[in-house]
């Protein structure tokens, strides 16, 4: 017998130290698990730290924190943890059969150091695992009596190691916790840096920059300040932002109906739809910036096919006229012809052209060379498409709204319109337009 034992005790003198064991934890239906209690810090196998534990979870849909109270209670110890997963209940081992483990991607970064009597614990998201393993590494004895850990597991379906803020949502990843391209999954509500490579996981923002998406704060307390405003950047509030250092500005803007009026400046509530009271408006047009005009053509007793009213723009002409009103009457009953021409007629008697801004603080205003306005032609412009032909009653005025109609000559030959009375008259015949040069 005595030689027996001598011969074990050789062998086992000639056995190199125990390596990472697998160890089966017997959990049961309870989510509360003792992976190990007065566990060494140091060494491998039963009674030591450095083993790879596996348990089987409650269910399919629960994670776990994981729990380490140093019990060494001068010396702080630091510790590598890897947890893997399957999906093969009948899969217990570990070691062998590392191929057929997935690992779980957690906040923490390793190794982590556990104060002297003191405990950490590390959130993992394990769903959809037949089995769990938690493998500890890079531990060592340090000064201090007992020099041991105790190990336990919570499962849980929430994602922090304690209390949760009120109305949080929690990810598998803190922001800026590192996040290889292995860890795509769970789906993070936001996302990380770098998709394709290592890099650092943000919340949901908009932009390039920031975490978050921030509607409060910002300029307070309306979006306009009461009456017209000379200063409308001083006074007009409708970004509410907030912003902050490496945020991302958000803002909400408001939107409501804005209007100049003349020398009173901005106020909210109402818009122009006229483009001649934006032409002429005097807060932002100089007298003599002014594009907005109105000319009168008149002829008494016309004769047949006279030009009560020609507007042509020629190839001089720096701009291009939209026209706004054209008002037509006639003293006797009359008929009149609104149509488009290519060409000019000759001798005709030239129409002063009168801006919309009375006054012009003495500033006498011409429309751009070119745009020509006159009347009277011996010679017929050259006549195109007829596009009014109206006949009027004796002294009965009609308006004829001409929005929309926009005379875009170019350099090859000008154009315009021109108003012939058909049928001569004893009488008045006007034609009054109203434009803006573009």
């Amino acid at each position: 017998m005595k030689k027996i034992l001598q011969s074990l005790l050789l062998l086992l003198a000639a056995v190199p130290a125990l390596a990472q064991q697998d160890i089966n934890i017997v959990g049961g239906t309870s989510p509360y698990i003792v992976i190990g209690r007065g566990l060494n810090w140091s060494g491998s196998g039963f009674g030591n730290i450095q083993n790879n534990f596996i348990f089987t979870p409650t269910g399919p849909d629960v994670g776990f924190c994981l729990f380490l109270a140093n019990n060494n209670p001068s010396s702080s110890h630091s510790v590598t943890v890897a947890v893997s997963q399957n999906g093969d209940p009948a899969l217990k081992s570990f070691n062998g059969f590392q191929g057929r483990w997935n690992t779980v991607p957690t906040s923490s970064t390793f190794p982590i150091t556990v104060a002297a009597n003191s405990v950490s614990g590390i959130n993992y998201k394990t769903s959809a695992s037949a089995n769990i393993v938690v493998t500890f590494s890079g531990t060592s004895a340090q000064a201090g009596s007992p020099d041991t850990v105790d190990v336990f597991a919570v499962q849980t379906t929430q994602s922090s190691c304690g209390a949760l803020a009120s109305n949080s949502v929690q990810g598998v990843y803190t922001n800026n916790a590192n996040v290889t391209n292995a860890q795509n999954f769970p789906v993070l509500i936001g996302g990380y840096a770098s998709p394709g490579t290592t890099g650092a996981a943000l919340g949901m923002h908009l932009g390039t920059t920031g975490q978050g998406l921030l509607i409060d704060g910002g300029n307070c307390c309306q979006s306009w300040a009461s009456g017209f405003q000379s200063n409308p950047a001083t006074n007009l509030s409708n970004y509410k932002c907030a912003p902050g250092a490496s945020t991302e500005l958000e803002c909400v803007i408001d939107s409501f109906n804005l209007g100049f009026f003349g020398a009173k400046g901005v106020a909210a509530g109402y818009t122009k739809n006229n483009m001649l009271e934006i032409a002429t408006d005097q807060f932002w047009q100089t007298a003599s910036n002014t594009p907005a005009w109105v000319v009168l053509g008149k002829l008494t007793n016309p004769a047949t096919g006279a030009t009560l009213l020609s507007h042509f723009s020629t190839t001089a002409n720096a701009t291009n006229f939209a026209m706004r009103n054209l008002v037509l009457s006639c003293s006797a009953a009359c008929e009149l012809l609104v149509a488009r021409i290519s060409a000019r007629g000759t001798t005709c008697t030239t129409l002063t052209p009168q801006n919309l801004q009375f006054g012009n603080n003495n500033t006498q205003l011409a429309p751009n060379a070119g745009d020509i306005s006159e009347n009277g032609c011996t010679g017929t412009p050259t006549a195109g498409t007829s596009m009014f032909d109206l006949n009027l009653a004796a002294g009965v005025p009609i308006t004829l709204d001409m929005s929309g109609f926009t005379n875009f000559h170019n350099a090859g030959g000008g154009s315009g319109y021109f108003v012939q009375v058909v049928t001569g008259i004893t009488g008045v015949a006007t034609a009054s337009e109203t434009w803006v040069e573009q």
